[in-house]
């Protein structure tokens, strides 16, 4: 099983490179099976067909630009107070708009966008940002039950709209040198940190 699983995950990275070099028209079994070493029906025992395999692709690139060097839980765990709260989320936000995750926001811009074309992928990708982001909405819940974020705000519809600034940061890294990145970030701390305080009593 180990084996099989193997095989899977290169033919799956395989197909990643060739997404990421000449995007999703690029995939070629025969080529895949070529540079693996391996025959093409060995493909077809682990993908139905090449579309199988290019969602599948999408799906494991898109979850692989999620991960997160400190998962949220473990973050939350050390928060004790407002002020914690405020320094978790920064430090949190610090991260993702690092330059060197500028390819991952790029890739999941690109994922989304494709699962916008594609029901299938959309099912797939729509459960991943489920799971992903009801950490994140489990977080906004208990800081709002320690009364550090607004009580109006819906958790689940918060941690989507975070998840959305992250990725928007994608839109002006397209243009570089015309938007000042620095700037867009302290726009978007502020932003965050003043739609979804709450007031100190």
């Amino acid at each position: 099983m180990e084996i099989a699983e193997s095989t899977r995950s290169r033919i799956l990275n395989a197909a990643i490179d060739m997404m990421e070099t000449g995007g999703e028209s690029s995939v070629r079994l025969s080529a895949i099976a070529e540079g693996l070493g391996i025959k093409e029906p060995s493909i077809y025992h682990h993908f139905t067909n090449r579309t199988e395999l290019v969602n599948a692709a999408y799906v494991e690139w898109y979850w692989q630009c999620l991960k997160t060097e400190i998962p949220v839980e473990a973050m939350m765990v050390l928060v004790d107070s407002k002020e914690d709260y405020v320094r978790a989320v920064r430090k949190s936000m610090e991260w993702s708009y690092r330059p060197e995750r500028h390819h991952a926001r790029a890739i999941r811009v690109s994922v989304l966008g494709a699962a916008q074309r594609n029901p299938d992928l959309a099912i797939a990708i729509n459960d991943i940002n489920k799971k992903f982001l009801a950490t994140i909405a489990d977080a906004a819940l208990y800081a709002q039950q320690k009364g550090w974020l607004r009580a109006d705000l819906d958790p689940m519809a918060t941690a989507y709209w975070l998840h959305g600034q992250i990725i928007g940061r994608a839109v002006a890294e397209m243009d570089p040198g015309h938007v000042d990145l620095a700037q867009w970030d302290k726009v978007s701390f502020e932003a965050v940190l003043g739609v979804l305080l709450a007031p100190d009593k």
